[in-house]
């Protein structure tokens, strides 16, 4: 397996289990918004993060960065679901 089918197995499968663990179909349109702007903001800095990681452990980069990718982006959606609004309003705030 090529390291960059390992990444997109690791997000796609972090994105599903939010979506299970969360039940889809029975949350409200605001939080699926809320956990959407999450997966955006937690791929964005995954890999800000996890793409020099993977260039300092060599080897052992291309099997860590994507789990760390993964931790951070699950850190994100739920950060995103819990103080979505909060966040929002913060950054409305700040860019008006």
């Amino acid at each position: 397996m090529d390291t960059k089918t390992f990444a997109i197995i690791v997000i796609l499968t972090t994105i599903i289990s939010y979506l299970i663990i969360r039940k889809f179909f029975k949350i409200a349109p605001r939080y699926l918004v809320y956990g959407s702007l999450g997966i955006f903001m937690g791929l964005v800095m995954g890999v800000l993060f996890t793409w020099p990681l993977s260039k300092i452990f060599g080897q052992y980069g291309v099997i860590v960065a994507p789990y760390i990718l993964g931790i951070i982006l699950m850190v994100s959606i739920e950060a995103f679901v819990i103080e979505g609004k909060n966040i929002l309003v913060y950054f409305a705030r700040k860019y008006k």
